[in-house]
């Protein structure tokens, strides 16, 4: 099979990055079902607080002039899950191209699985109030 510059792929490099994708999606899975929102919230505190709105006793304002979405508005996007959400805060997201984009948090695997878990419970928090 050639993949997409024309270059063939043994059939073991393909099993072996299928492997991969399995294993990583399994990773986030069980860093989910681990992850503690309240740590998550103490870590978005100190981490997220420069350029994001985390929490309504967060200490001081985010330093951008326009910060980034606040964590609830995040929370509350349709299709906004933990394992998108850590998938997500683990990319770099600011390039050459897009300087302004979030940068990478040199997070691990299972601090950014918390942070994952607190922004999906205030969305659960936003679901469950009345309205």
């Amino acid at each position: 099979m050639n993949d997409r510059m024309g270059i063939a792929m043994p059939g073991f490099a393909r099993l072996a990055i299928l492997v991969a994708l399995v294993s990583s999606m399994a990773l986030v899975a069980e860093a989910e079902t681990n992850a503690d929102p309240a740590e998550g919230h103490r870590l978005a505190l100190k981490i997220c607080s420069a350029c994001h709105v985390v929490a309504s006793d967060q200490q001081f304002p985010p330093i951008l002039r326009k910060p980034a979405p606040n964590f609830q508005a995040i929370a509350a996007r349709p299709g906004t899950s933990a394992a998108s959400l850590q998938r997500f805060i683990l990319t770099t997201h600011a390039e050459i191209a897009t300087p302004k984009g979030m940068p990478n948090p040199q997070l691990t695997e299972d601090q950014a699985a918390e942070i994952a878990a607190y922004m999906v419970s205030l969305g659960s928090a936003n679901r469950a109030a009345p309205k």
